[in-house]
């Protein structure tokens, strides 16, 4: 590992300068979210037209579907590097993924389901794991990681503009099947470029390195804890309104626990936990928006606009393209925005960058009603509006996410990274849970497609936009000075052991 001390600064992002294994957890990031943002863009229009369920089950399915997928996060971040390595349970994860997608390709609504289940139980599984893998690539304070992280993020969403552009070609000649049996191959191709990448990501410092690893138990508990998640997420899939409370269950005592954990540890330590968990919040709300892409914003794109871009038929699968889109480009800039303020001996607070990215999310809430308005007489928005919203989300998406994902690796205890990085996407599921009600809200009581107007819903999607447009100023500037007040805590605990040397 290249010690930060002997780094050069003017090669931040030459991937030569960085430990090795970097390119390599780029790429295989780039392959092995085909399969989510496939599913992502074409799930709640698969589950409409080629199974039994109505526009309104297929939205809370979905909904639950996405949300359970953080939700196992949670299980992920305890699982891996405790009774598993990160490495090992990752290759496991993506298997099950490629599994899954294969099942859900048969139209038959009971293998959907297993194929659903088998994926999201993978899938679910496996993001802990491999922003494990990348922070402990660095040591705690190595401020590349935040750089790395931005840059592997952009990688994940070149992952998602592959994705959302085969899926929008394919979707627009109903090859539903096509478009998932493409994603298992690509998670195929994830597998190869991991078990080259092995060699360079075992566990440092983690419970199963240490202790597990040496035990016969081994063997036996992670396959156990994965067999149990296989059963529980196929009895969600048939009860995704007990997923959605699940979810808001389980966050509350998560929560709960995490602020006991922190009550029992030394003043600095736990001050930076309570700033660790006020960070992860604005993760929730970037969750929400990441929830109604795949079900309000893509029913918005179908029946209440007009689904043309200079001439080009748009589908709504597509439309999700311009978000990843955005976050590459913002990925990148941000990147290179944090080495010059790195250079210059100033780096970013993780406050400010999370408070500005959530700033973004207030002008971007606006593009619909905003578009709405401007409909006249056909009540069809263009669907330039969506789009605009959606690259604007990336913008608010990068400073928020980004920095969310290196935090655990700055701010927590080795011991504690998996937990703490598992809650962080607790929050995500809290988030994606609650795009359901609100995606159904905004349908009203138009249970089947024939029956939704742009007329009938441009109404209560003006409602929807301008209420979360609201919430986000609040949240904005609480978040804010909330964030201001733990900056200076932080400042005067790093100033604390100059100024009592100074009095000694």
């Amino acid at each position: 590992m290249i010690q930060p001390e002997k780094y050069n600064e003017r090669n931040m992002l030459n991937y030569k300068e960085l430990p090795k294994g970097v390119l390599n957890i780029n790429l295989i990031q780039l392959f092995s979210t085909v399969g989510y943002a496939v599913l992502m863009g074409l799930l709640n229009f698969y589950l409409n037209n080629h199974t039994s369920l109505t526009r309104t089950e297929a939205n809370t399915l979905t909904a639950s579907f996405f949300a359970l997928n953080f939700l196992f996060h949670l299980l992920g971040g305890t699982v891996g590097g405790r009774y598993l390595s990160f490495r090992g349970l990752f290759c496991a994860s993506l298997l099950l993924q490629f599994i899954g997608l294969i099942l859900i390709a048969i139209h038959q609504h009971t293998i959907i389901l297993i194929g659903m289940a088998t994926f999201i139980t993978g899938s679910g599984l496996n993001v802990s794991c491999i922003n494990m893998m990348l922070t402990q690539l660095f040591s705690q304070d190595d401020k590349r990681r935040r750089i790395a992280f931005s840059i592997n993020y952009s990688f994940m969403n070149m992952g998602f503009v592959l994705s959302f552009f085969v899926a929008g070609i394919l979707q627009g000649h109903d090859l539903y099947s096509l478009a998932f049996i493409f994603a298992a191959a690509c998670i195929i191709i994830a597998v190869l470029i991991h078990l080259k990448t092995w060699k360079y990501v075992h566990d440092k410092g983690t419970y199963f390195a240490d202790v597990f690893s040496k035990s016969d138990a081994r063997f036996y508990v992670a396959p156990v804890i994965v067999i149990a998640c296989l059963i529980f997420a196929y009895f969600l899939m048939h009860h995704p309104e007990l997923a959605s409370q699940l979810i808001y269950v389980v966050f509350v005592i998560v929560l709960a626990y995490m602020l006991f954990l922190a009550s029992k540890q030394e003043k600095a330590y736990r001050t930076k936990i309570y700033a660790y968990l006020i960070l992860t919040v604005a993760s929730a709300i970037f969750a929400c928006v990441q929830g109604l892409q795949s079900t309000a914003l893509e029913n918005f794109v179908e029946f209440n606009t007009s689904k043309s871009l200079f001439g080009i038929p748009i589908q709504p699968a597509t439309v999700n393209m311009f978000e990843s889109l955005g976050v590459i480009v913002f990925g990148f800039i941000l990147a290179s925005l944090m080495k010059k303020r790195q250079e210059q001996q100033k780096p970013y607070k993780p406050g400010y960058l999370v408070t500005k990215g959530l700033s973004f999310y207030i002008i971007a809430f606006l593009m619909i009603p905003l578009g709405i308005i401007l409909a006249g007489e056909t009540h069809l928005v263009h669907v330039i509006f969506p789009i605009l919203l959606l690259i604007i989300v990336s913008a608010g998406e990068i400073h928020v996410n980004a920095v969310n994902y290196a935090m655990a690796g700055e701010m927590i205890k080795p011991h504690h990274q998996g937990l703490f990085t598992g809650y962080l996407f607790m929050n995500v599921a809290f988030g994606i849970n609650l795009a359901g009600p609100i995606s159904n809200f905004a349908l009203g009581h138009s249970e089947n497609a024939q029956n939704i107007t742009a007329a009938s819903t441009n109404p209560m999607y003006m409602k929807v936009f301008l209420i979360m447009t609201g919430v986000a100023i609040v949240i904005t500037i609480i978040f804010g000075l909330l964030m201001r007040m733990l900056n200076r805590m932080l400042d005067a605990q790093k100033l604390q052991p100059i100024l009592e040397s100074e009095l000694e």
